[in-house]
């Protein structure tokens, strides 16, 4: 029997969709202690898959083809799985469950069946990280993550990671977080993703050169010298000003009024910083105590609409953990 609990993510922003110097894509993310994946799974001769609450998944559902589609490359016919979540797959609500699902089924494929593949070698055969390489990198050592993006001649124009033919994205910087609080509000609303994700891509790039800059500066000059120092103020800045340029600036434009009032009751609320992680619905910042986070919860929570969740976690900077 296999057991394994992975991280979620948040994705803060990708950093050149222009490649006009050989290089594309490139993201900074944080991985989270919590609103990851929890599975089991054994050996079986048919893929099979039953929910948290028991229900049962076949051919024809999102989750089903989603988790065959993903763990067919490393099948061998007549081989199977029998996989039971141990909690829910919220999907679509930016915080990565998708590649966290897609590598526990691997892994679990992996060490059942004994297959000796790395984390980038399950990646690559699942598809995942061909644009982001933020939720990979998490699940295999979790903590701050920048990624080195791709070359633009192995990549086929600017696409999702869902749609990119292109390997995992390499690793420039990995350190640990701080203990500080994440919050992470999630409305129910759920982002874009498929076709429409697939159109934005090509609708809003290539970013300008300039766009491009700034954003690798707030990371490299800001972002990151803030988390080294613990400087959870100037973190909260560099957060703010991710939102307002470069691909994430068209990602924010797109949130529905409650996301956009979301992140200004943020603000209001004393939270450090007020993001969207990926194409959202979800916003996350940061906090100093636990007082103060529960106090912001209860802020939020009267001021979002009914089926809101407002999660209050801290940094993963170990990523996922399994066993046998």
């Amino acid at each position: 029997m296999f057991e394994i609990t992975t991280p979620s993510r948040v994705h803060m922003t990708l950093i050149d969709m222009n490649g006009g110097f050989g290089r594309q894509d490139g993201s900074a993310g944080l991985t989270l202690l919590e609103g990851g994946i929890r599975l089991r799974a054994k050996k079986s001769d048919v893929i099979s898959i039953a929910g948290f609450d028991k229900t049962c998944f076949g051919p024809g559902t999102e989750l089903f083809d989603y988790i065959q589609k993903s763990i067919s490359p490393l099948l061998k016919e007549g081989d199977g799985i029998e996989i039971h979540l141990l909690s829910d797959v919220k999907q679509h609500i930016g915080l990565g469950s998708g590649t966290q699902l897609a590598l526990s089924a691997a892994m679990a494929l992996n060490e059942l069946y004994d297959l000796k593949k790395s984390v980038r070698e399950l990646a690559a055969l699942t598809k995942r990280g061909g644009t982001s390489g933020i939720g990979v990198h998490a699940f295999e050592k979790g903590g701050f993550i920048v990624d080195a993006g791709h070359k633009t001649k192995d990549k086929n124009g600017f696409v999702p990671s869902s749609r990119s033919t292109a390997p995992p994205a390499d690793l420039i910087l990995r350190t640990e977080f701080p203990d500080w609080d994440v919050i992470v509000a999630i409305p129910p609303d759920t982002g874009i993703s498929g076709d429409t994700e697939k159109h934005f891509f090509q609708s809003v790039c290539p970013i300008p050169k300039v766009e491009a800059f700034e954003v690798s500066h707030v990371i490299l000059m800001q972002m990151v010298p803030a988390i080294i120092e613990k400087d959870i103020a100037s973190l909260g800045d560099a957060v703010d000003r991710l939102q307002k340029v470069g691909f994430k600036k068209h990602e924010v434009e797109i949130q529905p009024p409650e996301v956009k009032s979301l992140m200004e009751d943020f603000k209001k609320c004393g939270v450090y910083g007020a993001g969207v992680s990926s194409f959202g619905p979800a916003v996350y910042g940061f906090s100093e105590n636990r007082k103060d986070s529960e106090n912001i919860k209860s802020a939020l929570l009267e001021k979002m609409p009914p089926g809101s969740d407002v999660m209050i976690t801290k940094a993963n900077n170990s990523g996922a953990k399994w066993h046998v």
